[in-house]
């Protein structure tokens, strides 16, 4: 008798101590804030864009992070900021692929959404004032393209290219890594000196409608750009381009004229190269980013073979681009040109 009153016992305690494993990890939540904008970010042999989180309940001193596993029932929204309280799952590890998350990741809901303001960066800006003087318009005004897709800012001081990672971004301060530059000889009048040495203090920003101003340490106003319209719709992409420049070169006429056709819809890019014909994926495409998954072709020889090789090779780097009436011009992310398009008949 006593030894089933004994063994009763440890199978009640054992049966409850189960309830109160399973209750814990059913009540395992966390609190994640989700920003209004996917990056860029190294994934096992390639990348992938990932959502950027930050573990937390308010947006003090917020610490943003690449968030690479599935959230089971989220729907990602570009230009909000989401706050989100999710359930984390441990899996088995025995039964986890080894380049994929052991956490289990499931919506529970949403507890907050507001305009994410970071995302009106995106977009190409021109300088209009500096170090809080107006500029001569007898000068080349410099401008500057925001990638948030790749944080990265790049551009022309008025002669040279340039480009930095961003290194921390909020709805007010900005940190820029080394922002570099190319040193060709300028015979142009242009303030790219005082601009390139403005550029590094940076520290705050605000925006006001299409006016984006720059702060430093000492909240001195040392940049202050204007929006460029040439951020139109993203429609006016959806259409067929016949290639007229390869890195700013005009195309031997002598060769078939390269044409390309983006499909936003399906997010496809193809064409023909001036000998083989091509397709691909569209990875991302914003405001001013544009950026190619694998691009495949066929394989067919031609008789001059110089302009579907230098097409290729400038489409595989496209990172950014412009987009001006007829004219499509492709940019790598340092800001160079690769490729210009005239919209097709």
């Amino acid at each position: 008798m006593n030894f089933k009153i004994i063994f009763s016992s440890l199978m009640a305690l054992i049966l409850l101590q189960s309830c109160a494993t399973t209750k814990k990890v059913a009540d395992d939540t966390t609190t994640f804030w989700v920003a209004g904008y996917k990056t860029e970010a190294s994934a096992g042999a390639g990348k992938m864009q990932v959502l950027n989180i930050h573990r937390g309940e308010t947006l003090d001193n917020p610490q943003w992070e690449h968030f690479y596993a599935n959230i089971e029932g989220f729907q990602f929204e570009e230009g909000y900021l989401q706050k989100i309280e999710v359930k984390a799952e441990k899996l088995d590890k025995s039964q986890v692929p080894a380049d994929a998350s052991s956490i289990k990741y499931t919506l529970v809901k949403v507890l907050d959404k507001q305009k994410d303001i970071r995302t009106v960066l995106n977009g190409e800006w021109t300088l209009m004032r500096l170090n809080d003087r107006p500029l001569n318009r007898m000068v080349v005004l410099p401008t500057m393209t925001i990638d948030l897709s790749q944080n990265l800012v790049a551009g022309n001081g008025g002669c040279n290219t340039f480009n930095g990672k961003i290194q921390e971004l909020s709805a007010s301060k900005i940190k820029l890594g080394p922002v570099v530059s190319t040193r060709k000889a300028c015979m142009n009048k242009n303030v790219e000196s005082e601009f390139n040495q403005a550029l590094n203090t940076i520290n705050t920003y605000q925006i006001a409608g299409n006016n984006l101003t720059f702060y430093d340490d000492s909240g001195k106003k040392v940049l202050a750009f204007i929006k460029n319209a040439g951020a139109t719709s993203m429609d006016e992409l959806n259409t067929s381009w016949t290639a007229a420049r390869i890195n700013g070169n005009p195309i031997d006429r002598m060769t078939p004229l390269p044409k390309m056709t983006l499909d936003l819809n399906a997010m496809q890019v193809s064409g023909n190269d001036s000998c083989n014909d091509f397709s691909g994926k569209i990875e991302s495409v914003t405001a001013s980013g544009l950026q190619f998954g694998t691009i495949a072709a066929t394989q067919k020889m031609c008789r001059n073979m110089e302009t579907a090789d230098r097409f290729g090779k400038a489409l595989d780097k496209t990172g950014t681009y412009k987009l001006d009436d007829t004219m499509l011009t492709l940019y790598d992310k340092y800001g160079n040109e690769l490729l210009a398009f005239l919209k097709a008949n």
